[in-house]
């Protein structure tokens, strides 16, 4: 009885935070979509703008999102590098870059006390809206890239990643590293990130999301006034969908290390797909979880195999990848894939109901956490703007959660995944 009422108090907590996030949203008069939150407890303001100028959008000139990203606000027509970043330590601000397959986004987070915000937010405009590729930090920052492409190739976990997109992906936009590579970053010109940084980094490509102690009129001004100096221009166009595996892959990468990094996983599913709530859901049994997972129990507790494993669901633009992953000693490497697939087919012919029921219980009372800061709260609001999401997903989740049968997931992973066609990388010496 107890254990009842304190997952009903759970749930009700989790429904209780989501209901009272009361995301809002209009577009700009250039295009740009704007998400935003007030959250008055802080004297803070947060900002996330998103472009759809990822790793997808490189074409062949892998790399170019990434560097194009890393240029952004490095020099502007009235501030060099080294007084942007005196003037942002001064304001006590924060601002950042970040690019994956496919976005490019950057945020601020500042005071909201006005001497300190309106420098912040013009600092934070002019860097992204004016920004000047110097050529000689264009040379530096190339040269950074290719440090750090070099130490991925010595890397077996890198290597393992890189092949398994590679695998699941192919001739996909999807399928090349975020950095690129050394022979593709190496050739690329700063006419190219000019180029990419016109194209890709205007306002109808955009999405703005804002959280902070300030009213919507505020935040209105502020999204208007922010991409104001960048061309209307127009979005990026649908990426084309990913072809499903018709059979297995296998690749074993020869690397000198004592362990084997092992990747195994194949297509999921995009972003707002109707099966993802139960996929998420299945994934965190089978492997998202923890100590709390399946594959934690069979590998590691069972058989100690590993010191970790886990299993992921990233589902993007169009079809994302699920992946499992661990690595061990190089002699138990091809016991442990063993483990990992009979797990994955039992998991999928049947589900117990006390672990089902357990980790429900921890997804929905778990989840106020996932909003229990700006941080967080602008994470997902980027996530909602960016991929069209429903603007009540925060509040349907745990719903969402809570209603599913073991049947939905069980229906859900074998309409979507295929033990049979798995792309599987080892790196190492697998015995």
């Amino acid at each position: 009885m107890f254990r009842f009422i304190a997952g009903l108090s759970l749930i009700l907590a989790s429904l209780q935070v989501s209901a009272a996030l009361d995301i809002q949203t209009w577009q700009t008069t250039k295009g740009a979509k704007v998400m935003f939150v007030h959250s008055p407890g802080l004297p803070m303001l947060d900002i996330e703008v998103v472009f759809d100028a990822g790793s997808a959008r490189d074409g062949d000139k892998w790399g170019l999102a990434s560097m194009t990203t890393a240029m952004v606000g490095t020099q502007t027509p009235e501030l060099n590098e080294q007084q942007i970043s005196q003037q942002t330590n001064a304001l006590g601000a924060r601002i950042s870059g970040n690019v994956g397959r496919d976005m490019a986004s950057f945020s601020l987070r500042t005071l909201t006390r006005e001497s300190i915000l309106q420098p912040a937010l013009k600092l934070f405009t002019e860097s992204l809206t004016q920004s000047v590729f110097n050529p000689q930090i264009f040379e530096r920052e190339r040269q950074r890239a290719l440090v750090g492409l070099q130490q991925q190739q010595v890397s077996p976990s890198q290597l393992a990643q890189n092949a398994f997109w590679k695998g699941v992906y192919d001739q996909h936009p999807y399928g090349h590293p975020v950095s690129g590579s050394v022979e593709t970053v190496k050739a690329l010109k700063l006419a190219d990130l000019k180029a990419f940084y016109q194209r890709y980094f205007v306002s109808a490509n955009a999405t703005v999301s804002i959280v902070g102690d300030l009213s919507r009129t505020q935040a209105q001004e502020i999204a208007e006034q922010l991409l104001a100096d960048l061309p209307k221009g127009s979005a990026a166009p649908a990426l084309p969908k990913p072809k499903g595996l018709s059979e297995a892959k296998q690749q074993i990468i020869d690397f000198e290390a004592s362990q084997t990094h092992f990747r195994m996983g194949q297509l999921g599913v995009e972003r707002g797909h109707p099966d993802y709530y139960a996929l998420f859901l299945g994934n965190h049994l089978l492997g998202g979880s923890g100590f709390g997972s399946l594959l934690m129990e069979e590998v590691r507790e069972k058989r100690g195999l590993v010191y970790g494993v886990g299993s992921g669901l990233a589902p993007l633009k169009v079809a994302g990848p699920w992946v499992s992953y661990l690595s061990t000693k190089n002699e138990s490497a091809k016991e442990a894939e063993k483990v990992v697939k009979d797990t994955l087919v039992a998991f999928m012919d049947s589900i117990d109901d006390q672990h089902f029921q357990a980790i429900k219980d921890n997804l929905i009372g778990g989840f106020p956490l996932r909003i229990d800061s700006n941080a967080k709260i602008i994470g997902y609001i980027s996530m909602i703007g960016f991929y069209g999401l429903p603007l009540d997903y925060l509040e349907q989740f745990p719903k969402i959660i809570e209603s599913l049968s073991k049947q939905d997931v069980l229906k859900a992973w074998n309409r979507h995944f295929h033990p049979e066609k798995m792309v599987t990388v080892m790196v190492g010496k697998p015995g």
